[in-house]
């Protein structure tokens, strides 16, 4: 038997994997770079995305549905966009490129899981009986598709409960969050590729879904190691999330094409889940109108959303340094207050300033600040690191240190 084509699904594999790379490390921070880049990644998902809805078409057949490859990509692209406008990260270019790009490479994956699959399927169908009438009529029937609905719709709530204030600002999304890092992605992944009910074992599908919701929660928090916002739960979160309501659609679009009594369906697990939707959907509701309605305290912040200001490595607040040496200490700030944030920082010993700048730091964006000074005459004095949030010039945070010059 010949082997699937796939020349296609590696070209669009290793093109999303070279953008996450130019994206994520900045290689080449150039706006015409970042258009060109959106234009490749804006195809690639599109093409990956009907890849997955067509399996048995290669790449002749899918470029013969131009206006439904555009539309595909448009949908990826808004999607994409509306999730990362309404979250904490903000609608920045660059991250949804990212986004995109990750996207593709999981699509492209499961593509080519699924052409070789089809190509198995089509030796096997040569030898096998024909369906008969009786058969045919029972594709119009849901069997198997209850759940999916369910996990499509747990899917846009814990969207929903990550971005939406007041949801986020309460620890409800992290019960259904659980089951996005260590269950659901996986199993609809599983879904996508083996949609038959005999094509898996059931606790072999149980166990192989765990271990790829895993693998994928670990590519996902790793790719945002690399970028300015660093492993964060919710930003996960949210990947996860968008990537289960694909592939929710993607399995109820190809679970369509299969005879009722064929469909991927698990009784207890339907049941299961339409239990913990309705409870999830209950907790949500209640939550966002207990929190909208209880009053707020005088005076009170919220420890969710503030701005970490430290000096890197010291332990304590006390320098012991030599006259005449020159040293070097730096700042840290990190904006975790929900939005993009001016800020102006001071550094001065006594009268003498050593640095004195403004910084504009997007939701969850960390820069260092080096101070280079040279220890003057022996004695004891004292250096202050001053934080202001503009428009504000009343301090907002202060560290200060001790110098011990001998």
């Amino acid at each position: 038997m010949k082997k699937a084509p796939s020349k296609d699904l590696v070209l669009f594999l290793v093109l999303s994997i070279i953008i996450v790379v130019f994206t994520s490390i900045k290689l080449i921070d150039n706006f015409i770079m970042d258009i060109i880049l959106f234009i490749l990644i804006f195809v690639s998902s599109g093409y990956s995305l009907i890849a997955v809805l067509y399996p048995e078409e290669n790449h002749k057949g899918l470029l013969k549905k131009p206006l439904l490859f555009l539309e595909l990509s448009v949908f990826l692209t808004v999607l994409v966009s509306v999730i990362l406008k309404y979250s904490s990260l903000g609608l920045q270019f660059r991250d949804l490129i990212l986004i995109l790009s990750l996207t593709t490479i999981v699509l492209t994956i499961t593509t080519y899981v699924l052409r070789t699959n089809q190509f198995k399927a089509e030796v096997e169908e040569e030898h096998a009986e024909p369906v008969t009438t009786s058969q045919m009529l029972t594709f119009t029937s849901k069997g198997g598709l209850p759940y999916l609905t369910a996990l499509t719709i747990l899917s846009l709530l814990m969207i929903i409960t990550v971005i939406v204030p007041p949801l986020n600002k309460t620890a409800l999304w992290m019960v259904p969050g659980c089951l996005f890092i260590c269950f659901i992605p996986g199993y609809l992944l599983l879904a996508i590729m083996f949609p038959k009910n005999d094509d898996l074992e059931l606790i072999e599908r149980f166990a192989l879904a765990g271990g790829a919701s895993l693998i994928l929660t670990s590519l996902v928090g790793l790719t945002f190691n690399y970028t300015s916002w660093s492993i964060r739960l919710e930003l996960i979160l949210i990947v996860l999330a968008v990537f289960s309501l694909l592939f929710s659609l993607i399995t109820i679009f190809r679970m369509k094409k299969l005879p009722s009594e064929m469909r991927l369906s698990i009784p207890k697990l339907e049941k299961i889940l339409t239990i913990f939707l309705i409870l999830c959907i209950i907790l949500t509701i209640g939550t966002a109108g207990y929190t909208l309605i209880k009053p707020r305290g005088n005076g009170t912040t919220d420890k969710n959303n503030t701005t970490d200001f430290y000096i890197k490595g010291i332990d304590g607040n006390t320098l012991n340094l030599s006259s005449g040496t020159k040293n070097n200490i730096t700042a840290v700030i990190v904006n975790q207050e929900g939005r993009a944030i001016n800020y102006s920082i001071l550094v001065r010993v006594n009268t003498t300033i050593l640095k004195q700048d403004n910084i504009t730091l997007q939701n969850n964006q960390k820069i260092e600040i080096p101070v280079d000074f040279t220890a003057g005459t022996p004695g004891q004095r004292k250096i202050e690191f001053i934080l202001y949030k503009l428009p504000s010039d009343k301090p907002y945070k202060t560290r200060d240190l001790l110098m011990n010059i001998n």
